[in-house]
């Protein structure tokens, strides 16, 4: 049985990876109680002492807006802790799966286009920046997947499915952006994408991994009352009409669509957003 060490074992991406992989490995789980990703010492010796076949990083610091207000923060964790992870990973001979963004890119490609892995990313929000740099960081590992989601949710955190069906409770009617594009992804898909490169252990690098399909926040929340039979009205507004509405907020990238082509190349096909949301809503509806 293959060993395991998975950083940030108790999030909403990590908790779910957990229960799934132990029916298959030898799974050794940290959180930020009993791990300190940006302490080397601590990273090189809780490596040392699990000798994992595979190390994978789903501990970041995911808030947006308090990566601008947290930049420092935000770099340790997103970015120079990788390295840690990386360096120790060479080390034994581990190889490392590390979670990324599509906050790499400038989100701003035409939308009649979709972002793919060899495309140079070039982050405009704090936290696309530190996300950029723990890439870069994660390829010193020289054995790597780095995999790059993006809309996630799942039954274990706050997401924003559940604050749809939060506000769908308080409101008659909500205001959704409608110019943002991308692939709204379940931590269930991600989950069985991970198994899948780490069963198939395909030619390293950088991979996308998100739920297949594209739409917009607006379709995507017409999508989730419809599926849990909510009235509520969901009404389109701009980028620039939301910013008007929380001046406080960070931009969102226009275009989040990123191509699935390499995950086919070697023969992974991730699961339809919508049949996806509609999994989700089954279990988190119960």
């Amino acid at each position: 049985m293959k060993k395991v060490l998975l950083i940030g074992a108790d999030g909403m991406l990590g908790g779910e990876l957990k229960e799934r992989l132990e029916k298959v490995y030898d799974v050794t789980g940290t959180t930020l109680a009993t791990l300190d990703i940006c302490d080397k010492e601590a990273v090189d010796a809780k490596i040392k002492e699990v000798n994992p076949y595979f190390i994978i990083n789903c501990a970041a610091y995911t808030n947006v807006d308090g990566c601008e207000v947290n930049y420092d923060l935000a770099n340790r964790v997103n970015g120079l802790a990788v390295e840690n992870i990386a360096t120790s990973a060479k080390a034994v001979g581990a190889t490392f799966i590390h979670i990324s963004t599509d906050y790499v890119f400038a989100g701003n490609l035409d939308i009649e286009k979709v972002y793919t892995e060899n495309m140079e990313p070039a982050p405009v929000s704090s936290y696309g920046k530190t996300k950029l740099l723990g890439e870069q960081n994660a390829s010193k590992a020289e054995k790597y997947y780095i995999l790059r989601t993006a809309w996630l949710y799942g039954i274990r955190g706050k997401n924003f499915v559940k604050t749809m069906l939060k506000l769908s409770k308080e409101n008659n009617e909500i205001k959704v952006v409608s110019d943002q594009h991308g692939s709204p992804t379940s931590t269930t898909t991600l989950c069985k994408i991970i198994e899948q490169i780490m069963e198939k252990e395909p030619e390293y690098g950088v991979y996308h991994s998100t739920c297949e399909g594209f739409t917009t926040w607006y379709e995507f929340t017409r999508k989730i009352f419809e599926f849990a039979n909510i009235e509520t009205k969901v009404i389109p507004i701009t980028s620039a009409e939301y910013k008007e509405m929380y001046p406080q907020s960070s931009d969102r990238p226009f275009n989040s669509m990123l191509s699935k082509e390499k995950l086919h190349k070697v023969g992974i096909y991730p699961t339809e957003y919508e049949l996806a949301l509609k999994e989700y809503l089954k279990e988190e509806l119960k």
